[in-house]
């Protein structure tokens, strides 16, 4: 199995919880030290565990991250495609600079290592679950970082179609708040902004956010899972309803 943005957060909770059942390539791209601590945890599970490192938002280098992890796994049975990057800004101060890098992380990425990984989940028969947002589908962050995960989206829905025949299951979680340094980035925006659209948005339940390991359990639902496909599970406490 590999995890792209596998060094922390959700990515780290979701190759700790996949430990026990899959053998983890954990992806990454600048923080070697927390990705092979990452490795070392996933070992002491008893899974057979490597750290890749790659910019997966460059299509040779998401090639690269796959064959690693198919070379050190001895074959692919599951990509979690989890790296992500967030930038918010409002829409007249978002440079292409920066547009062009949040969907190149979140969408470009997503598809790279999935293109790479394709021939070897085919014969595997294996699953890519991709890791979302509920700004997705409502809209929320900022146009760059929704627009990046309505297109995982829809990016789920062709492969779901396309994969399923041959066995290969093609979902997504899509979470809401989750406790990372990512969402701490997000929320300081937010409220330092007083951004517009956002002042109704919350969850359903007492708890605002919820831990990386939550959405892990939902990744590995989906992966042992069968006959769940072209699925975007959301976890977000409810605040898709609005």
């Amino acid at each position: 199995m590999l995890v792209t943005g596998g060094s922390r957060g959700i990515g780290r909770a979701t190759a700790l919880r996949l430990a026990g059942d899959h053998d983890v390539a954990v992806g990454y791209v600048e923080n070697a030290a927390a990705a092979e601590e990452t490795v070392a945890a996933c070992r002491e599970r008893g899974a057979t565990a490597t750290a890749v490192a790659g910019d997966v938002s460059d299509s040779a280098a998401a090639e690269r991250v796959v064959e690693s992890a198919a070379d050190a796994l001895g074959g692919l049975d599951a990509l979690v495609s989890n790296a992500g990057i967030v930038d918010p800004n409002r829409v007249e101060e978002t440079t292409d600079e920066a547009w062009r890098e949040v969907l190149g992380v979140n969408l470009d990425g997503a598809f790279y290592v999935t293109r790479a990984a394709t021939p070897l989940l085919r014969e595997a028969g294996g699953d890519v679950v991709y890791v979302s947002s509920v700004g997705g589908t409502a809209g929320t962050v900022d146009a760059s970082y929704a627009a990046s995960k309505a297109g995982l989206h829809g990016l789920v829905r062709a492969l779901a179609r396309e994969l399923g025949p041959d066995g290969v299951q093609v979902n997504a979680v899509a979470p809401g708040p989750v406790a990372t340094s990512m969402n701490d980035d997000i929320v300081a925006y937010l409220e330092r902004e007083e951004f517009r659209g956002h002042e109704n948005v919350d969850t359903h339940l007492p708890e605002y956010a919820c831990e990386p390991e939550t959405v892990a359990e939902s990744v590995h639902s989906l992966l042992e899972t069968a006959y769940v496909h072209g699925e975007i599970l959301r976890v977000d406490g409810g605040m898709s309803l609005g």
